[in-house]
This record gives structure tokens, sequence and C-alpha cells, in this order.
């Protein structure tokens, strides 16, 4: 199979997709053969040299893309009832807002933190300074192997998910706060990941909410705000990044941060297909965070780095799709059973979201992000595992007990016994 062809087949597949999903451009499979289809589309045109890729790898891609659409076909035999059935626990009415005031409070709590942080291992300077010092700082502690601790592992998930809890509960002006605050603790991180999943969650919620989730309806509703969202995440590009090198060559920085990010996972990945006695020793990523709690024990786990190793294919990445864990830790048949299973769970959750379920409409925002990030990097394993479990136990805290606070204050209901009327003798007077 080749390029050319491999894009054609995509392109059918998403069209394909679009017609059993009822026309809804957020039906899981849609999204999924849509981005292969346009990272297909543009490795085809690029004007970036880079290695070539075999027939095996296109196969993959394909195979890949048409057993996560098979998976959302067969999540639609599952009965109707388990679209509809309701966890009573994580069903309660919400009593006031309460909660999520707390949430938010907390929230804006983080600012002044990730303002610290940076300032710490920025070491002066300006805006753009800071941010390229403080990113690198946490680049180097990931290839040592150490995590970047609470502030920046933790907080910047935690204010995306209450600015997914406030879209949801349609708060106003609550809402916009927490999704000003999230903006700002997503730059400060120094990259642009978190920034693309606040963006993409908040547009699936509103998508769903308003019921505009078609093609024409969803971009009469959504082009403006994406084309706000790519000038801000290209403009970071010159903030976060060290392009010195590039001698301010717009053309070259643009190439490398934006066209060459999307395309060159695909050359990486036939590097990992066409040399796997090379990883036979690799260590396991998939459940990365069973061996990491196991090594806290005092158990012998070989836990790998939070960023894997350079590849020159001849540019540099350190990112193979979403296929290299699987392919690596279970071979190319359950890498690919296994993205059938994703396929079918994410649309399980994505059926449950369009019948009102408000933790699964929590659900489908997360999972969009590694659907559309699949075409550059796994994340619906390990690290990316984490980062949605740790969103998915602030919504359930929240929907489980947070929505039922209640402001007012009951006084207890006091009694008195009662006394008959005593009459006095001689009567009214």
């Amino acid at each position: 199979m080749t390029c050319i062809v491999a894009t054609m087949f995509l392109a059918l597949l998403t069209v394909l997709n679009y017609c059993v999903g009822k026309r809804s451009v957020l039906y899981p499979p849609f999204i999924f053969s849509f981005v292969w289809f346009a990272d297909a589309a543009i490795f085809w045109y690029a004007p970036i040299q880079v290695s070539d890729v075999h027939s095996i790898t296109w196969w993959v891609i394909t195979i890949g893309a048409s057993l996560f659409s098979l998976g959302g076909l067969l999540s639609r035999a599952l009965p109707k009832v388990a679209f509809s059935a309701k966890v009573c626990e994580l069903s309660h009415p919400t009593v006031s807002r309460i909660g999520l005031q707390l949430l938010l409070l907390i929230c804006l709590a983080e600012v002044p933190l990730m303002i610290m942080d940076v300032l710490q291992h920025g070491g002066g300077g300006s805006l753009g300074e800071l941010l390229v010092r403080s990113r690198q700082f946490y680049v180097d502690m990931a290839e040592q192997g150490e995590s970047w601790g609470l502030v920046v592992g933790s907080l910047p998930i935690f204010s995306i998910a209450v600015a997914i809890l406030c879209r949801i509960e349609d708060c106003g002006i609550l809402f916009w706060t927490a999704a000003m605050a999230s903006a700002v603790c997503c730059i400060l991180t120094g990259g642009r990941s978190y920034l693309l999943l606040l963006f993409l969650s908040l547009t699936v919620i509103h998508l769903l909410i308003k019921r505009k989730d078609s093609l024409v309806d969803a971009a009469k509703y959504v082009c403006i705000p994406v084309l706000i969202f790519a000038s801000i995440f290209i403009a970071l590009i010159f903030f976060d990044k060290d392009v010195s090198s590039y001698r301010g060559s717009i053309a070259a920085i643009l190439t490398n941060f934006v066209l060459a990010y999307i395309i060159v996972p695909i050359p990486a990945l036939d590097y990992v297909l066409m040399h796997s006695s090379e990883y036979a020793n690799a260590p396991h990523h998939t459940f990365e965070f069973v061996l990491a709690v196991m090594s806290k024990f005092g158990a012998p786990a070989n836990t790998p780095k939070m960023h894997d190793a350079y590849l020159f294919v001849p540019l540099p990445t350190n990112v193979y799709t979403v296929y290299k864990f699987f392919f690596t830790d279970f071979g190319v048949a359950l890498a690919l059973a296994a993205v059938l299973l994703i396929g079918f769970v994410q649309t399980a959750i994505y059926l449950r979201a369009r019948a009102g379920n408000k933790v699964a409409i929590f659900l489908t925002a997360l999972l969009v992000y590694p659907a559309v990030l699949s075409i550059f990097d796994d994340l619906y394993s390990a690290g990316g595992l984490v980062l949605l479990s740790k969103a998915t136990l602030v919504a359930t805290v929240y929907f489980a007990f947070l929505n039922r606070i209640y402001p007012g204050i009951r006084l207890p209901h006091l009694t008195f016994p009662a006394f008959t009327a005593r009459t006095v003798s001689g009567g009214d007077r």
C-alpha cells in the first residue's frame, strides 16, 4: 500500500463514519479517521523531506482506523439500557453552585502558584525567556526520569476539569472565570498540549449541549473560535520555543514546529515497525502507571521515562503516533485489537453523552483529545491515561458530593406542650 492509496481509503472511511454517526462531527470513529486522513494527505503534499515510509506502515494505519470504526459499530449493538441507565451515586440533581464555587476558588489559587513556579525555574528575563527556560527545566526533569511534581503535573489538568464542569452546568460568569484561569495555567506550563486539551474539551461540550454537531452547524459555531485558537497556538511558538537558530525565518519556524510535528511521527512509526528487534527489551509503557506504583512500594519494575528517546528521520522526533507503545508492548495483532477496544469504549461513552448523561459528557469531551492526537502520540495509555484519570477524579468528587452542598441553615424544630385553658369563676366582667 502507498500513501496515495491510504489517503483515498481514509477519505472514504471518513465519509462513511460521518454517515454512520448520523452526521455528527463528534462521532469518535469520524474524528479518528478524519485526523488520519488529514495527516496522510498532508504527508502526501508536504514539502518536507523525510525518510521513506514502507507499505506495512500504511497497512497498520488504515487497518487501525478501520478497526476503530468497527469498534464504534459494535458499541451500537449494546442494549439501550446501557446508554440510559443511571448510577445513583453520580446522578443527583445539582442543588446549588457552592461546590463549583469552591472548585473555582482552588482553581484561581493555582494561578499564583504557577507564576511562582515559572519564576523559580525561569530565572528572570522577558516572558518568552521565562517560558522557554522553565519549559526546558521540565523537559530535563522528564529526561532524567523525574516527575514534574504537584504544580505542573496536576494543577493544569485540575483547572481544565473545573472549566469543563462549569460549562456542563452552564454557569455563565463562573465558566468564563474558570476558562480564563485555566488558559493562563495551561500557557504557564510552557507547552501547548494543555491549551489544546482545554479548547477541544470546551468546544465538544458546547456542540453537544447545543446539539450543533453536524458539519455545517459545527463550522458556523466554531469557525471564529478555531481561528482565534489557531492564532494563539501558533503565536505561542515564539514564546515557549527556542527559535534563535532559525534567524528570524518565520516560514522555517512554522515548517518545523507545525508542519513537521504533523507528519514526522509517521516515518518514526515506520522505523519502529521495520526495526522491531531494537525494541524487544524496551520498558512497558501501556500500564506505566501500575509499574510506577509498584516501584514506589519497592517492587522491581522497569519504568520508562516520561519522554521517549529521539529518533532522526531525518528530522528529530520522540513521538511515534498512537501505535508504537501498543506494538512494542503486545505486537501488531494485539496493538490493533487494542485500537478496536478503544473505539468500542469511546463510542459507547459518546452514545451515553448523547443521551444527556453529565459524566459521559465530561468523559467524551476529554477523550476527543487523545483521538485527535493519535497521529502524534499515544495518550490513551501510560501518561495520557494518568492525565485523564486525574480529571475524572475531580468530576467524580463533584457529581458524587460537591453538587449536593446546600447553602441553607436548617434550625431544629422546637415543640412545646399544650395546656388546657382555665376558666375563671364568675365569668366575664
